[in-house]
């Protein structure tokens, strides 16, 4: 069946190649699209009760509330942002609005809760109780500080008001760090534990919004959460992606000007980002975005050329 889509409008920030439109969020109550812009550390505010011609009628900067603008999303009228910290190892925000107010001045939000370092996504559960957050935990440039990774989680069934704010955190695991390597699930950080070198990314949940699954790209797994007790429960690995494979081939170099897709002898790393979900005959299939993520930093880089790896000239000669 063909699907053919037709652009009826268009809303340009006029800044080309640097992320000013990065992640959408609409509000059907309100008929506004409210869209993390990197660029500017905001969230744009576009009106969109005609589709034909989108207007931005404000925005919400995020260093009014820390530093950079890292997600948004909406639900039941209620819109809520992830900002970092000016520094980013640092605490950062979860901040949330009514999507019905007036962006076109400085508005207070209705909540302001601290969640991790470099929190990375922010989603509501599918029956809107609870918001959770991603806080990634990247290290500094140096890798002298590696913030550990973990997952907010922002109780608002009782009202913003009564909000209640937990972390999910990965210390539970740090006496497993051997089983997990063995396992597949990829640690590796200088002198890291479990807990600092995991760095979630993205969630998602099942349709009955008991039970989270929280992509770890750099570590190539995915953590599940009980959303009830707000504990990691499991780590799972994802595996490796056999090459030489029929329909698993990919362009192995970024210097031929060409695009040459073709099996290799080699394996690859799934390294989801973005992951969602959907439910089959009360079964939850997961669907990730397997962006691939190396850590590459002044104080440590796993980025090697293959011209530099030292090879078995048995295995491969």
């Amino acid at each position: 069946m063909a699907i053919n889509l037709n652009p009826i409008g268009t809303y340009s920030t006029g800044i080309f190649l640097e992320s000013a439109a990065e992640i959408p969020a609409y509000d059907s109550l309100t008929q506004r699209l409210f869209v993390a812009n990197a660029q500017s550390a905001s969230v744009d505010v576009i009106d969109l009760s005609d589709p034909t011609n989108p207007v931005k009628i404000g925005e919400i900067v995020g260093s009014n509330f820390g530093g950079l603008v890292n997600s948004v999303t909406v639900k039941n009228g209620i819109v809520a942002v992830a900002v970092e910290a000016n520094v980013k190892t640092d605490p950062g925000r979860a901040i949330l609005f009514r999507t019905d107010a007036d962006f076109s001045t400085l508005v207070q939000p209705e909540g302001n809760f601290p969640v991790g370092a470099l929190p990375d996504a922010i989603t509501f559960t599918p029956d809107g109780n609870k918001i959770f957050v991603a806080n990634e935990g990247e290290p500094n440039d140096d890798y002298t500080i590696d913030p550990e990774g973990s997952v907010t989680i922002i109780d608002i069934s009782n009202g913003i008001e009564n909000a209640e704010v937990v972390t999910a955190d990965f210390n539970a695991f740090d006496d497993r760090k051997d089983e997990l390597i063995a396992q597949g699930v990829r640690i590796f950080g200088p002198n890291a534990t479990v807990s600092q070198d995991l760095e979630p990314e993205w969630i998602t949940f099942s349709a009955d919004s008991k039970t989270a699954y929280v992509s770890l790209q750099e570590n190539n797994a995915i953590a599940i959460i009980d959303v009830e007790t707000n504990t990691v429960t499991d780590i799972k690995p994802l595996g490796f992606k056999d090459h030489s494979l029929a329909g698993n081939g990919l362009d192995v170099s970024d210097r031929d000007d060409a695009i040459n897709i073709a099996n290799w002898p080699v394996f690859g790393i799934l390294q989801p980002d973005t992951i969602a979900s959907y439910e089959v005959d009360g079964q939850t299939f997961i669907v990730t975005a397997n962006e691939g993520d190396a850590r590459d930093y002044d104080g440590f880089s796993e980025e090697l050329r293959a011209s530099r790896l030292l090879l078995d000239p048995v295995a491969f000669p």
